[in-house]
């Protein structure tokens, strides 16, 4: 790759690649159409999110997964109540006023979909970087803090994130999620270096 591309059209790409996969599996487990698009990538600085994050109060829906192999971090994918309540009603096939958070069948389909989603995206950077990625167990918090106090307990350390929103559209239904990527400062020096690209400010 010309290495005077920008990193975020390269992440871009990536998240293109891993949105039509996510789409193609997603489509098969509701039996119906997906669209999944990225309507935008950021790179934030890691101290800059945190604080955004914790100055709003909104208790979202966090899945939470450690990166193992040879690019390591964390990745949280996050819903917003009333998105998780209409991916909900879709996966379960019931109305939204019918979903409850703390019901089982509702944490492990939303985790599945979701699952799906954060997996199409890094399947599609290991094959661009070269590099095997393995996941760790996936953990489900119902607010941020929850998933930050998790990611925390992991033995990870970032100083950059990955920010990338992601759209879906299911059932004629539109879904809002945002992806991020917490890589630790080795890997995402790895990452840009595999991709042929200098490190860039944001």
């Amino acid at each position: 790759m010309d290495p005077k591309h920008n990193p975020l059209d390269i992440i871009r790409e990536i998240g293109t690649i891993g949105a039509g996969r996510a789409a193609t599996a997603l489509s098969e487990m509701v039996s119906a159409p997906v669209e999944i698009t990225v309507p935008e990538v950021q790179m934030l600085e890691t101290a800059k999110f945190a604080e955004s994050i914790t100055t709003t109060r909104q208790a979202n829906l966090v899945l939470v997964i450690c990166m193992e192999g040879q690019i390591t971090g964390r990745m949280f994918f996050i819903l917003s109540p009333e998105d998780a309540r209409l991916l909900g009603s879709v996966l379960l096939g019931v109305e939204t006023s019918a979903v409850n958070f703390e019901d089982s069948l509702f944490q492990s389909s939303i985790k599945e979909a979701l699952n799906i989603i954060v997996g199409a995206y890094m399947m599609a950077l290991s094959e661009m970087t070269g590099f095997e990625i393995m996941f760790g167990i996936p953990f489900l918090a119902l607010d941020v803090l929850t998933a930050i106090f998790i990611a925390e307990q992991m033995p990870m350390s970032s100083d950059k994130i990955i920010y990338i929103k992601t759209n879906m559209q299911i059932k004629n239904r539109n879904f809002d999620g945002v992806f991020i990527f917490f890589p630790d400062l080795p890997s995402i020096n790895k990452i840009f270096s595999a991709l042929g690209v200098e490190q860039q400010n944001p």
